[in-house]
């Protein structure tokens, strides 16, 4: 049977999270000679090695994300055997980390959650924003406790809660012409890209003009590329192009008359709105914390709701 000392734990970590035995040398508070022991005395314990040494930097090996995930599981029991003996749970602390698309920090929801973090000062959020796809891969390689998705894609170790819907809309500056927008010219116009305007597009496009089966957002023309939805905005405001963009995103614009929205005028009168999801591992119990920020997301949407 395999006995491994969690006092080596500390040096494996600082390596891992740093990518570094140099600088783990000094997020450990160790020598980095003490640094290369520890990972040594481990890796004899495993039985294999833990990182490969490059000139570069330490390549984690399978066995070593495996005790990655070992080591993250032993702490998440005891933060919940330590809460459940002092059943105070307003004293919930440690990391919870998510993953969702950049247009979910533009919506309310987010400020909502760190208005109920205050009551939990050592609760720690570790937010990565992400393409969609990429937030299914981080789920499923539990490199985050949850994430939030604008798809319902079929895995069996995947679980889905119903967040929220949003409404995707194609708007521009008020001199682009944005209004006049039909199935003729839809590919006449420039478009600006931005890491999700692929999924608002199609939804848009496929509501809108269903008749249309082989427009998608890899037929149109970019007048402009930017890795972020608040730089695609911007551009949309300097009258560069049009995008689709979700509407809590852009109604401020709209509102100020800075921003025009298209409205087709089809067959097709209903809003094009799509189900947000939260997602997470079915396969192992979550800590606390995790559960406890879910429940806060879910508590927000209905409130929203109501």
């Amino acid at each position: 049977m395999m006995h491994l000392d969690p006092r080596l734990f500390r040096a494996f970590k600082a390596v891992a999270e740093s990518r570094s035995f140099n600088d783990a040398a000094e997020m450990a508070a160790m020598t980095q000679a003490n640094i290369s022991k520890h990972i040594r005395s481990l890796e004899e314990q495993v039985g294999y090695e833990l990182f490969i040494r490059t000139p570069k930097c330490p390549i984690m090996t399978d066995a070593g994300k495996k005790l990655l995930l070992h080591i993250k599981n032993i702490e998440d029991l005891n933060s919940d055997f330590s809460l459940e003996v002092q059943s105070d749970f307003s004293q919930i602390e440690g990391v919870v980390g998510y993953a969702m698309p950049p247009s979910c920090l533009l919506s309310p929801h987010f400020s909502m959650l760190l208005e109920r973090r205050l009551d939990y000062p050592k609760l720690e959020i570790d937010l990565t924003l992400i393409h969609n796809s990429q937030v299914f891969d981080k789920v499923l390689m539990s490199q985050v406790d949850f994430g939030f998705v604008t798809e319902k894609v079929d895995h069996p170790r995947l679980e889905y809660f119903s967040f929220c819907q949003e409404e995707y809309i194609m708007v521009a500056a008020p001199n682009c012409g944005v209004s006049e927008v039909n199935e003729d010219n839809i590919l006449e116009y420039n478009y600006i890209e931005y890491p999700g305007m692929d999924v608002y597009f199609n939804f848009w496009r496929r509501h809108f003009f269903p008749s249309l089966h082989s427009v998608s957002d890899l037929s149109v023309h970019f007048a402009g590329r930017i890795n972020s939805i608040e730089g695609a905005i911007l551009m949309a405001l300097g009258g560069l192009g049009v995008s689709v963009f979700p509407r809590h995103c852009v109604q401020q614009y709209i509102d100020s008359g800075r921003l025009e929205e298209c409205k087709i005028q089809s067959a097709v009168s209903d809003p094009v709105f799509n189900h947000i999801y939260i997602i997470k591992l079915n396969t192992c119990s979550q800590p606390k914390r995790v559960d406890k920020v879910i429940s806060w997301f879910m508590e927000i949407a209905e409130d929203k709701h109501h």
